[in-house]
């Protein structure tokens, strides 16, 4: 299944901690707040407005390095599309990413390469 999402954020580390090694990374997508049940009434008020930021993982950093020359904010979104697979361990279903690519062609600023769509390659799902 694919998202369109706006991206606000990321994060990446790989490396040794403890002397075990890690190989993370997370995506930060800007989400609307759910307005359709506001209230105000005698048993009280309740109100939601706006957008929310809600964190995806990603099987490995390597995802998060190739969007880096993106450098998404809150100011400044990015819209890309997320690849998500829903898996089960039998009990729980859960959403996994399994690759994210921009919408649309952006240069890295510092070599000038076009990265984009065309650039993506497409990721196998890592088992949780």
């Amino acid at each position: 299944m694919e998202l369109k999402v706006e991206l606000v954020g990321m994060k990446a580390f790989k490396g040794k901690l403890d002397g075990k090694e890690i190989n993370s990374g997370a995506l930060y997508t800007k989400v609307k707040l759910d307005e359709r049940h506001n209230r105000k009434d005698q048993d009280g008020t309740n109100w939601k407005f706006g957008h929310s930021v809600e964190e995806w993982k990603v099987p490995d950093a390597e995802i998060v390095m190739r969007l880096a020359h993106l450098k998404p904010s809150i100011d400044r979104p990015v819209m890309v599309r997320l690849e998500v697979e829903r898996v089960s361990n039998g009990r729980e279903t859960k959403e996994v990413v399994i690759d994210c690519r921009p919408l649309e062609d952006t240069p890295d600023p510092l070599t000038g390469e076009v990265r984009g769509p065309a650039a993506a390659q497409p990721r196998k799902a890592v088992p949780a």
